[in-house]
């Protein structure tokens, strides 16, 4: 709240406990996205894009550069935030959303959208599975006291 963030959606496991927030600062659906686990950690920064296809174009460039290995997943389309999605993994092995096609945010009377884990909605729209990795592996939070991983 410090750094101006607020919460778009947010899933809830068992025991009611986070499992999961997408925050912004700006009006898009969300500028980071943390995941429950030894952390918190980072599970992916997201990028906003003017379409869906210069998502399908950013494939082509990684394919024509050799890169293509670095896509994640995607394209798809999220059932959280109803987006055109596709992530990629920079060369330090951090997830990078770019998506494009969701909603607003603006709304000062906008109240963050709730998911349960077990909604199948959750992951996507069109009901492809996201791969382990995306369960388990995400970036690790500095300390700002100590500096050093948490």
């Amino acid at each position: 709240k410090e750094l101006g963030f607020a919460c778009s959606e947010y899933t809830v496991g068992e025991e009611e406990k986070i499992w999961a927030a997408w925050l912004h600062r700006k009006p898009t659906v969300h500028d980071v996205a943390f995941m429950n686990s030894p952390g918190p950690r980072l599970h992916h920064v997201g990028f906003w894009l003017k379409d869906p296809m210069t998502l399908i174009d950013c494939c082509d460039v990684l394919a024509s550069l050799g890169l293509g290995a670095s896509i994640e997943r995607g394209p798809g389309r999220h059932g959280l935030s109803n987006a055109f999605f596709l992530y990629l993994r920079d060369p330090d092995g951090h997830r990078i959303e770019l998506y494009n096609g969701d909603y607003l945010t603006s709304d000062p009377d906008f109240k963050p959208i709730r998911w349960e884990l077990d909604d199948p909605m959750r992951q996507t729209f069109w009901g492809h599975e996201a791969p382990d990795s995306w369960f388990e592996e995400a970036s690790e939070v500095l300390d700002i006291h100590t500096g050093k991983k948490r």
